[in-house]
């Protein structure tokens, strides 16, 4: 999920503790965007930013040694170290929480397990979770400019309505993964909650479908030809493709073209072709020499 959805969440759970427990509701606002400031590897490049984003910072032995740490500083400031600690590790979980219910996968117990995890139940922007969440951190914000205080139901109802949510998702991810046993992956839509998008791997071509979780309906939306047989070992020296290929499992080859200057390649990440993004797409040009003359990495 975006950092604003991240610092909605964090502000309406912090809200009846504001006047009553300041140290608990800052360390629950600060822990709820704190691990999207990975997203400062930017400036070390783009294939740095994939291989950080949502890893350590997301992992959960790593934020408890942070919290703790936190804590301690907290308290030698003469302030309350441990409800600070305590707000902050419950914010940055529920983070990683959250994002563990996306589509990219997160590092969840990194240092001593680095795979990425998910659970491919909700798409990182989901429409009811910003509608939710933004009604809810409005009134939150109008309590507390009126009363100087929120009300702890207020945020119960939110958290109630959300987990309901999210537990519904996961039912309809997994009857959606049983009604398509053949699918290599399963993205959620943005809008509507029971329909998720297919991939379908084969030797030369890729489907991609949409399925309805609730009445079984299946849609084969396109078929791309994959050309990773012929240029595949050419690209394996190619770091971005590398990267890309052990972030998504439809990453394929899908477009060459002969030029005056060599062959142009287009590599993209087929789970996202239903939303009708560029993320992830790489394009190169190939010299007569097999050099790359020239490369774009879409991020």
């Amino acid at each position: 999920m975006d950092i604003v959805t991240h610092a909605g969440i964090g502000l309406i759970a912090a809200g009846p503790f504001i006047t009553t427990r300041p140290e608990l509701a800052l360390g629950i606002v600060a822990g709820s965007v704190l691990p999207d400031l990975d997203a400062v590897s930017r400036v070390f490049g783009k294939k740095a930013f994939l291989r950080s984003h949502q890893t350590w910072s997301h992992a959960m032995p790593i934020q408890a040694g942070l919290s703790a740490l936190a804590g301690l500083v907290i308290h030698v400031l003469g302030l309350d170290g441990f409800m600070f600690g305590a707000g902050l590790f419950s914010g940055l979980v529920f983070h990683t929480f959250l994002d563990f219910t996306n589509t990219l996968g997160v590092t969840l117990f990194a240092p001593f397990f680095s795979k990425r995890l998910c659970l491919e139940w909700i798409f990182f922007i989901d429409a009811f979770v910003l509608l939710i969440t933004a009604v809810a951190t409005g009134l939150s914000v109008w309590r507390f400019s009126r009363d100087g205080e929120v009300s702890g139901q207020m945020a119960l109802a939110f958290f109630g309505v959300l987990v309901i949510y999210i537990v519904v998702k996961g039912m309809l991810r997994k009857r959606a993964g049983s009604l398509a046993p053949d699918a290599l992956s399963l993205i959620p839509s943005a809008l509507c909650p029971w329909w998720f998008f297919g991939v379908v791997n084969g030797e030369k071509r890729v489907c991609l479908f949409q399925i309805n979780a609730i009445n079984g309906g299946r849609e084969a939306l396109a078929e791309q030809e994959i050309l990773d047989a012929a240029y595949g070992e050419l690209l394996k020296i190619i770091p971005e493709f590398t990267l890309m290929r052990r972030l998504s499992p439809a990453y394929h080859v899908v477009s060459a073209k002969q030029t005056d200057g060599g062959t142009l390649l287009l590599c993209r990440d087929l789970r996202t072709r239903n939303f009708k993004t560029t993320f992830g797409d790489l394009e190169l040009l190939f010299d007569a020499e097999k050099r790359v003359n020239w490369l774009k990495f879409h991020v």
